[in-house]
């Protein structure tokens, strides 16, 4: 915390694991994990390509752009970007940056 000041959290959970495998490192894993996808992918849907804010909503529009954002992250992060929202700024101003990105 920024005062320095210390806090204990306590948090309840269930979890289909058995008592064995359930030790503190294996759960704290396991949220780390959750929390990673939800930076690393929901986060980046919801500031960067405003997805909660989309308009398309009929038929199969609003699978087939999801898939289409998840593919500009995908090649975005197999190219070594590490800012996406940056990326995609760069790439939707200049469609010579967005192929010079992948070698063309």
């Amino acid at each position: 915390m920024k005062s320095g000041d210390i806090r204990d959290d306590c948090a309840f959970g269930l979890t289909s694991l058995t008592k064995d495998r359930a030790t503190p490192e294996n759960l704290m894993g396991i949220a780390r994990g959750h929390w990673e996808i939800e930076n690393r992918n929901h986060h980046v849907r919801d500031t960067t390509y405003h997805e909660d804010l989309s308009q398309v909503r009929t038929e199969n529009g609003p699978h087939m752009m999801a898939t289409l954002r998840g593919l500009a992250m995908s090649i975005m992060r197999l190219t070594g970007v590490k800012n996406i929202a940056k990326a995609a700024r760069n790439f939707a101003a200049s469609a010579w940056v967005t192929l010079r990105q992948f070698g063309l």
